[in-house]
């Protein structure tokens, strides 16, 4: 699997998400509400019998501005949804992909971050993607 293909065609179909701003790499500064792919937490090779897939573990973030608890929630609420329009999840696993065979979102996780030197919150999605060795 070709890294900088894969997280291109990531970007992509995580850019169909109305009113998100999409980065394709982990930006310097963005404006909330906004997406990008992270970099990868790790690739194992040869996870198939016979050798012949591979697996990266890869996050992608949507950050929105801080404020009161219930509005951050709320703003958060349809990016987090197992599905919807606006779900990462469904439209990241709906995706058809050449880079990869594919994709599963296996869970979100929230933290507080400081991009550019505004503070946000991010719910971190972790994505299992399987594709073919090299």
């Amino acid at each position: 699997m070709n890294l900088e293909a894969l997280t291109e065609e990531l970007g992509d179909r995580l850019d169909t998400i109305a009113g998100l701003r999409v980065h394709k790499q982990p930006p310097e500064r963005l404006t909330p509400p906004a997406g990008f792919v992270g970099y990868p937490e790790s690739i194992e090779y040869d996870q198939t019998y016979g050798r012949g897939s591979d697996k990266i573990t890869l996050p992608v973030v949507v950050v929105e501005k801080l404020g009161p608890a219930r509005a951050v929630r709320k703003r958060l609420d349809d990016y987090v949804a197992g599905s919807g329009a606006k779900s990462v999840k469904q439209v990241l696993e709906s995706g058809t992909y050449t880079q990869f065979h594919v994709i599963t979102v296996v869970r979100v996780e929230f933290d507080a971050v400081t991009i550019g030197g505004v503070d946000m919150i991010a719910a971190v999605f972790t994505c299992e993607i399987f594709g073919s060795g090299s």
